[in-house]
């Protein structure tokens, strides 16, 4: 296949390891990487992959995506754009906008409504997607409309009420898969600065207070079942502090996986098969993860044979 298109790209890098594009530090190299700014770029290459065969795996901040030892094929795009605006009850934030400052950008400005934002460290485009959410809000409670780009590079606002939002799940998993969130307009409500910052600074305690922080890790591992919560169980299960290789089970709360010493996507996974399986065997609760898991395992040494 001609790769001659690329030539348009010049940011193109070739087997660019994705550890280094990972708040995580975990992931093995994309045949192809890009980092772009400029949102109608975006959309074009959208466009020009599709056209060319090319597969394209968007990447957030790495704060709940896992990135598979063998990397990814294809094209991994990291879409930078981080510009936020106001106005008339609303805020437009572009897809690379992390959520943590905005909700502090939006204190200092004297606008609530987004005060949950804190406790989510994503972009805001991988947060659309994935409807992130903490301690009481997500983004289905806030999100007016976002804009998309279609695998043929055309562009469209899709309301809020079509994304099919569910816990941790929207259309963007399903029917629109292959389509990427360029922007995000969220409802705001004025208010005074020192209103707002009191409940980012709740919210920031509570999260430093029951979660690990500082640390790397990809925050919730499994999703909380019905009436209970994923943590609890891997806890009662005794698998707090659990280590594999280069990952553990967090001590703090164990529903987060660390990596504490040059952990491998491989390491992670053994304990998520860990943690489920005991937790399954112990209390008859299956555990649905909650992390995206991107690209392909490492490839065994050669003569290596399957057990």
């Amino acid at each position: 296949m001609s790769t001659d298109w690329l030539r348009r790209w010049p940011g193109v890098r070739h087997n660019e390891p994705l550890s280094r594009h990972s708040q995580f530090g975990i992931g093995g190299p994309a045949d192809l990487f890009l980092r772009l700014d400029d949102l109608a770029m975006v959309a074009e290459l959208v466009g020009e992959c599709t056209e060319n065969g090319v597969a394209l795996t968007l990447l957030g901040a790495g704060t709940n995506a896992l990135v598979l030892d063998g990397g990814i094929r294809g094209m991994a795009l990291r879409v930078m754009s981080r510009e936020v605006s106001a106005g008339d009850g609303e805020v437009t934030l572009a897809a690379g906008a992390m959520l943590p400052r905005v909700a502090l950008d939006l204190a200092r400005r004297g606008l609530g409504g987004m005060e949950w934002g804190i406790g989510v460290p994503g972009t805001c485009g991988a947060s659309i997607w994935g409807n992130a959410g903490a301690f009481g809000g997500e983004v289905s409670t806030s999100l007016v409309s976002c804009e998309v780009a279609a695998p043929d590079g055309t562009t469209a606002w899709i309301d809020a009420a079509d994304c099919a939002f569910g816990y941790r799940h929207s259309r963007f998993k399903d029917d629109l898969r292959g389509h990427v969130v360029l922007r995000g307009r969220f409802a705001v409500v004025a208010d005074t600065e020192a209103a707002v910052r009191r409940r980012t600074d709740s919210v920031q305690a509570e999260r430093k207070r029951t979660q690990p922080y500082g640390v790397r890790s990809l925050g919730s591992t499994f999703k909380n079942p019905p009436g209970d919560f994923a943590g609890r169980l891997i806890e009662a299960a005794g698998l707090a502090g659990r280590t594999h290789g280069g990952a553990q089970v967090s001590p703090k709360h164990a529903n987060f996986i660390l990596n504490i010493d040059h952990a491998t996507a491989a390491d992670v996974l053994a304990l998520v098969a860990v943690a489920r399986d005991e937790v399954a065997s112990r209390f008859g609760v299956v555990l649905e993860r909650e992390i995206e898991v991107l690209g392909e395992p490492a490839a065994a040494p050669a003569g290596a044979s399957a057990s």
